[in-house]
Parts: C-alpha cells; structure tokens; sequence
C-alpha cells in the first residue's frame, strides 16, 4: 500500500495522520487502505477519529477458517485495514479497543493522547496482592 511502504523520517504517527487527510482531500469517492505497520494503523485511526468522531466506527473480524482478525476503522469515505494472522497482535488489538473505547467517551479530544490517571490506578487496584508463604509445621 501506498501509506505503508513510503519511508519517511516524519514519525509514523505524524505520517499516518497526513496520509489520512491526503486521502480524505485527494479522493471524490470512498478510498480504502491495507496497513501491514499496526502502530501506524492505530495512528491514522486516531487522525481520522479527531477529523469526525461522531461518524467514526471500528470494527473487529474475525475469519476462523484462515485464522484471521481484520481491523477496520472507516468513516464512509475512508476505510483503514489491518490484517493479522500473528498470535502476537492480539495485545496490540486487545490495547487499541480499549483506547477506541476511551476515545469514544472522551469530553475533550485534544486530550486523547495523554493518558488515562483514573484507568492507570484502576489497573493498578485491580492486581491482586501478593501472597505471603506461610510455613507449615
């Protein structure tokens, strides 16, 4: 794909996010994208969340005959792809619904980036302590 193989030495993030409005200014009609970097589907999902949160969505599926997961973010004029088959993307996928679902409750999306205090001593509540040995005898 064009965004995912052009080198740059603007960060991926930064990257995805201006290829995300070349495409939203570039193309009359819908324009889909397959990403192969994650980091930077996750970024150009974030960009074009900020562009118009309200129209937005994400979407998980799941092909158990090839052993799939395909992400997708669209807003109806462009569509963002990422396709895994590695065991190891499932933290990534796992980490990104849980940020989709912070984005889409967030007051201020100037903020989206920043991390989440609350969420941070909520998991930090959350982990059991650690058990003490007792001797037997």
């Amino acid at each position: 794909s064009a965004v995912a193989n052009r080198a740059s030495p603007v960060p991926p993030s930064l990257r995805a996010g201006r290829a995300c409005h070349a495409l939203l200014a570039a193309q009359p009609g819908p324009a889909m994208v397959y990403l192969s970097d994650f980091e930077e589907f996750e970024a150009a999902a974030q960009a074009l969340f900020q562009q118009a949160p309200l129209r937005t969505r994400y979407l998980t599926k799941y092909r158990h005959s090839e052993g799939k997961v395909i992400l997708k973010v669209t807003n109806n004029r462009v569509c963002l792809k990422f396709r895994t088959d590695q065991i190891g993307n499932l933290k990534h996928i796992e980490r990104f619904t849980q940020t989709w679902a912070r984005w889409m409750v967030a007051e201020d999306l100037s903020k989206i980036d920043l991390r989440d205090e609350e969420l941070e001593d909520a998991k930090k509540a959350a982990k059991p302590a650690a058990k003490t040995k007792r001797r037997k005898g």
